[in-house]
């Protein structure tokens, strides 16, 4: 039998044209593309024994039957496997799951198996083939073959077809090239067996694979050309599956802004791509990821020495880099993070944190990621579910600390204070939580709901029957650079029948330092409404009298630091009073913060503070808890201690 080999040849010519494709690109390496990686070689490796043992039988006098008979045994038996293959790899591929060694895995290969023992046995039985005197035969199961190939392809197409996973578009593509390039070659070549086709029809699965399945996408940055952060996620992601212990160096260039203002964008983008270039001749191309803007990492096998390779890195960073004809010198603070030591779901945020840490140390700092890290990252995590969970409800908790009116002797005002208690961590400062809302977005809704809660306690106890003039209640940075906060806060007032004169804003000097014109605007709003301001922390910042010059406030609050350091010593001390004496004179009120005993309430009075805010006439306490304090008798014990020791 004389067979025509003419289309696996060309096959044979496209396939290497082919596999220097796929195995030239940058991909994301993880088992299914390993596998696919294997598929290639199988069926490259198939096509080219299908030439080679036509031109053994058609030689097969001159050829040695044992090396004819082994080549076709060898032949058969990939003929066989390949359509395995193909159905568990696009069956892995859409489930996006590794099944080595389930019992699903088994059962694919069933029917391979049957069909590789009947080649295993076929020098007994010569079912699949023999030879004789005339040379190559079928043999009375040869059928077997394409009855296995068309197996596998059908399952494939209803496996596509059914599948809810896959694109519609994708279904229909696969299933009509499997119909055309796949089951139409075992047809042809069944009912004209000297044409060779079975090369044919695997190298255009191939390119159907290639092109169809989405995870073949190259994950390439476009300027640098490093692997990109989508890359990154998913080869990490497939590493802590398969519990490989990596370590990941994070490179965060320093400055890098002041390059782009210095040489453009482009060149920016050069200098990016030399770093790179850098980086990838030290290591694999599989190894160096741009993360995101001027953050690249280097991801190393655990065993790798982290020391060596943290000066390796450094002295890729301290090259000489040339932007038109300029030489060029850069900084780079670096983190190192061990897999092992990082749950896969916080390792993104474990790696951010740990970059922004390491940036605010200063330029060319480096961090190691330890336990302390991961159990701030923990707190962190915890933070954010709970502020997440109470914008959720709708509800957040807020105590209230009385301030004494030091004229009348008596509580006249109260400042709110939003609380969060995190599971597993109990009561956290706010300096802390509000940090992190004002990152994740949530604190526009927080401040909201806080004085929400405000109002309902104002409306439903009637605190000015109680004394109580207005409550404080603070403003963030971020809700200071809203256009829309004066309507937000006038639709809460109005919704709980609260007059605008009983709130008054808090605000910081880092609030007004980050937004002084928008909020010039939003202050001036909302003093037509009546509603009026308090400069918060005075003393704490850069202390800028331009705030109090610009700014309608009607309240200064001085920092419990300033006034804890002036009961201390006396330069401190007149320091405080001229200040207070300033602020009198130009018709401000003023409140002292961190009253902590009588003497300190009797020496801030002589110097004319209107107001006292401290631990000494009560902490921070839930709203029923509030109450009691504004009753007489509680007040009278704080400010006439020895009037009721003598009774005791």
């Amino acid at each position: 039998m004389v067979f025509n080999v003419d289309f696996e040849i060309c096959t044979i010519i496209f396939m290497v044209f082919i596999i220097v494709l796929i195995f030239g690109k940058k991909e994301v390496v993880n088992y299914q593309n390993r596998m696919f990686r294997v598929y290639i070689l199988i069926t490259f490796f198939n096509t080219c024994l299908d030439v080679v043992t036509c031109y053994t039988i058609a030689y097969h006098k001159t050829v040695p039957y044992a090396v004819n008979y082994t080549l076709n045994a060898v032949f058969l038996a990939l003929q066989f496997i390949i359509p395995t293959i193909f159905l568990v790899y696009v069956y892995m591929k859409v489930r996006q799951i590794e099944i080595q060694g389930s019992m699903l895995f088994l059962i694919a290969w069933l029917p391979c198996l049957i069909g590789v023992v009947m080649v295993l046995f076929n020098p007994l039985t010569n079912a699949i083939f023999y030879f004789d005197d005339t040379g190559y035969h079928h043999g009375e199961y040869h059928w077997v073959l394409y009855a296995n190939v068309l197996f596998y392809l059908i399952c494939t197409i209803v496996f596509m077809v059914f599948n809810r996973d896959v694109i519609r578009i994708k279904q229909v593509i696969i299933t009509t090239v499997v119909i055309i390039c796949a089951i139409l070659p075992v047809f042809i070549q069944y009912f004209l067996p000297t044409y060779m086709l079975a090369g044919v029809g695997s190298a255009l699965s191939v390119v159907l694979l290639y092109v169809t399945d989405q995870s073949q996408v190259i994950y390439s940055d476009t300027i640098t050309r490093a692997l990109n952060r989508e890359a990154f996620i998913q080869h990490v992601n497939n590493a802590i599956q398969r519990n490989i212990p990596e370590q990941i160096f994070a490179i965060a260039l320093d400055n890098f802004k002041l390059i782009n203002e210095r040489y453009g964008v482009d060149g920016g983008n050069e200098l990016m791509r030399m770093f790179v270039d850098n980086l990838i001749e030290e290591y694999n191309e599989s190894e160096v990821f741009r993360y995101g803007g001027d953050t690249f990492l280097v991801v190393l096998p655990e065993k790798t020495e982290g020391a060596k390779e943290h000066d390796r890195i450094r002295r890729i960073i301290k090259k000489r880099y040339h932007v038109g004809e300029d030489k060029v010198e850069i900084s780079a603070c670096i983190c190192l993070l061990h897999t092992i030591h990082i749950h896969q779901t916080t390792l993104i945020q474990t790696l951010e944190h740990a970059i922004v840490n390491v940036k605010k140390k200063g330029k060319d700092q480096f961090l190691e990621v330890d336990e302390d890290v991961t159990e701030d990252l923990k707190r962190s995590s915890a933070i954010e579910k709970a502020l997440l969970k109470a914008v959720e409800s709708g509800h957040f908790e807020v105590h209230y600390q009385p301030i004494l009116d030091t004229n009348t002797g008596k509580f006249h005002s109260m400042e709110a204070l939003a609380r969060l208690n995190v599971y597993g961590y109990g009561y956290v400062s706010p300096e802390e939580f509000i940090r992190i809302a004002e990152v994740n977005g949530t604190i526009l809704q927080i401040g909201l709901i806080v004085l929400d809660e405000v109002c309902t306690f104002i409306s439903e106890h009637n605190l000015k029957d109680k004394g109580i003039d207005f409550v404080e209640v603070n403003l963030s940075v971020v809700q200071c650079m809203q256009d829309n906060i004066c309507r937000d806060i006038r639709r809460i007032l109005e919704k709980h029948n609260v007059p605008p004169t009983m709130i008054n804003l808090e605000i910081t000097e880092s609030a007004a330092a980050d937004s002084e014109e928008k909020l010039i605007r939003n202050m001036a709003r909302m003093s037509l409404s009546d509603i009026t301001f308090s400069l918060d922390d005075y003393g704490s910042g850069f202390s800028n009298i331009n705030y109090i010059v610009d700014l309608p406030f009607s309240i200064v609050k001085l920092d419990k630091y300033i006034v804890w350091a002036a009961m201390k010593n006396v330069t401190s001390r007149t320091i405080l009073e001229h200040t207070v004496a300033m602020f009198k004179s130009i018709h401000l009120k003023v409140v002292a913060e961190g009253v902590e005993d009588m003497e300190m309430a009797g020496v801030l009075t002589a110097m004319g503070v209107d107001y006292l805010q401290g631990f000494y006439f009560s902490r921070p306490v839930p709203r029923d808890q509030l109450l009691t304090c504004l009753e007489e008798e509680y007040l009278d014990r704080k400010l006439n201690p020895d009037k009721y020791a003598k009774k005791a």
